[in-house]
């Protein structure tokens, strides 16, 4: 990959211009540098108890050449070091996606997250490389310690002003805990791969087309997986100064090999194929420097289908932004067919949030948020409920946020769908940021 971004570069510069030295020298350099403590305590219902904390430091360094001829190298060097480390890790700013692999979760690492070759004029932008992209499906988690990335390419076209369609292809993911590319399918099934697509790989294609106005956006996804899966989404808003309104609804359904391997009694699933559809809807109302966030969730059920939404590649789906309603371990390696509480089928959720910035009291660049959410399924032995604050400081490069959260009954689904909940689980970070 590395050496056919250069090749192409060369070659590009060759062609395009007698004197390239502004292609570099006209470049910038930018980045962060981060420090991130995150604690994380469970309490079985055995009883027992676990508890993990770690310390790392980490960031990322990037540079990217000026456009010329409307041509533009990109790249992102992105690495995490732990210190002061227990005995028992919390290795989720680590190499938690490693240790899913048979290899130490616990180990610093670094690699190339990003090097792109990107074409832009006012009719189309094309590149190919690796570079974090954001979809419905397929998405950075930037609030982590470093950011998922992929390999791959995308094309879009401007229709008009307003309306733009792009096709994004990706055969490769590095989940933001590990330190190599693996192939996008086989990263979300592991070593279940070939029994459910009849292959030990695989790619994806995402179709999306963006209509965008002053108050309001429509955006409408379609990623196909052959022989896995197909995702339609779509997703409209509405926004004002005063209130946002918006919807979304996602369905998910295996195609090709996977219809019918997973349909095989002794499949991973039971027998069942993947047939999931949900919807959500959000309303936020805005007031000087408050807002409320009310969000409603519905997971459809389907008791003779894998009726819950998958996330194999840190998606957010139906305002999923955090890890209360967005299981951050359906990222991981080989956990593609399990599902969090918010998104197990036949769920209903309830969130509500409250975001309240303090300049009028001379707190410049304070803020805070509280949020509760429910989520109430037939399956479950109780309701999960998700507390959550959060306080942030912005004094524009440096930034700090202290988080923690708090989940009764937190709950999750395993490749068959059988539902397991905890007690309580409970997390507390600690996020020291610096942006050049």
């Amino acid at each position: 990959m590395r050496h056919l971004i250069i090749s192409l570069s060369v070659c590009t510069l060759m062609h395009a211009s007698q004197t390239p030295d502004s292609w570099f020298k006209d470049g910038n350099v930018s980045g962060n540098l981060k420090y991130y403590y995150i604690e994380t305590n469970k309490n079985f219902f055995e009883p027992q108890r676990t508890s993990a904390h770690s310390n790392a430091i980490g960031g990322v360094l990037k540079y990217n050449t000026s456009r010329l001829h409307g041509i533009q190298l990109n790249t992102a060097f992105m690495i995490t070091q732990g210190f002061l480390l227990p005995d028992n890790v919390e290795s989720s700013t680590l190499g938690q996606d490693e240790g899913k692999k048979g290899l130490s979760a616990k180990d610093a690492y670094s690699v190339l997250g990003e090097v792109n070759l990107d074409y832009k004029n006012k009719y189309f932008n094309l590149w190919y490389g690796r570079k974090l992209v954001n979809t419905p499906m397929i998405g950075p988690k930037s609030a982590r310690m470093l950011p998922s990335t992929i390999e791959g390419g995308e094309v879009s076209a401007y229709v008009s002003k307003d309306t733009s369609v792009s096709l994004l292809y990706a055969d490769k993911f590095k989940q933001r805990t590990a330190k190599n590319f693996t192939n996008i399918i086989k990263h979300a099934l592991g070593s279940d791969t070939h029994a459910v697509t009849g292959s030990d790989e695989g790619s994806t294609y995402t179709l999306h087309l963006q209509h965008l106005l002053d108050r309001s956006a429509l955006n409408i996804y379609n990623m196909y997986a052959p022989d896995f899966l197909n995702v339609a989404y779509v997703d409209i808003k509405y926004t004002n100064d005063f209130y946002t309104l918006a919807a979304q609804a996602v369905q998910q359904v295996s195609v090709g090999n996977a219809n019918t391997n997973l349909a095989k009694t002794s499949s991973i699933t039971n027998g069942k194929k993947i047939n999931a559809t949900a919807f959500g809807l959000r309303a936020i109302l805005k007031h000087k420097e408050s807002s409320l966030d009310i969000v409603y969730r519905n997971i459809l059920r389907d008791e003779n289908a894998y009726d819950s939404i998958i996330t194999p590649w840190d998606g957010s789906l139906l305002y999923a932004y955090s890890s209360t309603t967005n299981n951050l371990g359906q990222s991981l390696y080989g956990n593609g067919l399990t599902a969090g509480g918010a998104y197990v089928g036949g769920t209903q959720g309830l969130k509500l949030g409250y975001t309240q910035k303090y300049n009028f009291l001379g707190l410049k660049g304070f803020k805070t948020h509280l949020a509760y959410a429910v989520y109430k399924n037939d399956l479950y032995r109780e309701d999960q409920e998700d507390f959550k604050a959060i306080l942030f400081y912005d004094n524009g490069p440096f930034s700090v946020e202290l988080k923690g959260i708090w989940i009764d009954n937190d709950t999750y689904t395993f490749k068959n769908g059988t539902v397991n909940q905890l007690d309580s689980l409970t997390q507390y970070h600690a996020i020291l940021n610096y942006n050049f």
